[in-house]
């Protein structure tokens, strides 16, 4: 059946033709999973009908026996009471009953076989199902484990080629010379700073002679006096 032949397919697939596509094989293999996952339920309808048109076939050819059973019963009284006409009638309805009841268990027996080969390929199908979903993730992690080692490899050529350390030779010596620069800002306005102390320091000094020669003329004054 065309079912069972897709998810036969699915799981035999050719795994290096679905990773050679240009499709996400990742994205590729769970549409197919989901697909065949589809045509399952789809399936799994189709033989719930099937046994629920069997359940039916029971019911009838059980409202059936009693029906014959009550046919035979109600001829029976009215032949004890005399009435050919009415158990007549009743032995019609119970051979009528029985010639349904004839047809509708060789209906069951058909039935009941095709319900037990479906319930079987069911049983295939979800096998089949079960097993190319764990090919579907084996697969999926193979080509994450691919990808990352291809990535992987791209990064050590892509280092190999150029050489990190060149680069971070040269910004070794930019930071060098920035610190130098930094060293010698630091010792000019060192410098800076203690010229301009001398000199706020003389000034200071002139400033305390100049009271001094002042106080010495106040006190030559103040003896004069």
């Amino acid at each position: 059946m065309g079912l069972l032949n897709r998810v036969k397919d699915l799981f035999q697939a050719n795994v290096t033709d679905i990773l050679n596509k240009s499709e996400d094989p990742e994205k590729m293999l769970n549409f197919y999973v989901e697909k065949a996952s589809e045509d399952v339920r789809n399936f799994q309808i189709q033989v719930n009908r099937a046994i629920a048109d069997k359940i039916q076939l029971e019911e009838r050819i059980s409202n059936l026996k009693k029906e014959i059973t009550e046919r035979s019963e109600q001829a029976t009284i009215a032949v004890q009471q005399g009435k050919d006409e009415l158990a007549r009638t009743a032995l019609t309805l119970k051979k009528q009953a029985e010639t349904s009841l004839a047809d509708f268990e060789l209906q069951l027996a058909d039935q009941a076989k095709a319900v037990e080969e479906l319930q079987e390929n069911l049983r295939t199908l979800t096998e089949k199902l079960e097993k190319a979903k764990q090919e579907r993730n084996n697969l999926v992690m193979r080509q994450r484990r691919a990808k990352t080692m291809k990535d992987a490899n791209d990064a050590v050529s892509g280092i190999a080629t150029q050489d990190p350390m060149a680069n971070i030779d040269r910004m070794k010596e930019r930071v060098e010379r920035i610190e130098a620069e930094a060293k010698a800002s630091t010792i000019i306005l060192s410098t800076e700073n203690s010229l301009e102390d001398q000199l706020a320091d003389l000034k200071k000094d002139q400033e305390k002679s100049a009271i001094e020669d002042e106080l010495l003329k106040l006190k030559s004054e103040v003896n004069k006096d």
